[in-house]
């Protein structure tokens, strides 16, 4: 498994653990639809600027809708 897929199975397990906002939600989706279609993400070691710049968005996204999370 790639460090994308890695960090994507990650997100994806803290997701199932906590309440997500919509905005957090919809950039999920966006970047599992983009790695799903893209043979960047799909093939270990090719990388996608793309698809890691959509799992940020999710990120950030995600870490911002924690409550009581301060960190900017």
């Amino acid at each position: 498994m790639t460090a994308p897929e890695q960090a994507a199975e990650q997100i994806a397990e803290q997701t199932a653990e906590q309440a997500v906002d919509p905005f957090a939600d919809e950039a999920w989706r966006a970047a599992i639809e983009h790695a799903a279609g893209c043979l960047g993400c799909r093939t270990p070691g090719a990388g996608c600027e793309t698809g890691e710049r959509l799992l940020r968005a999710y990120e950030e996204a995600a870490r911002q809708a924690r409550p009581g999370d301060e960190t900017e």
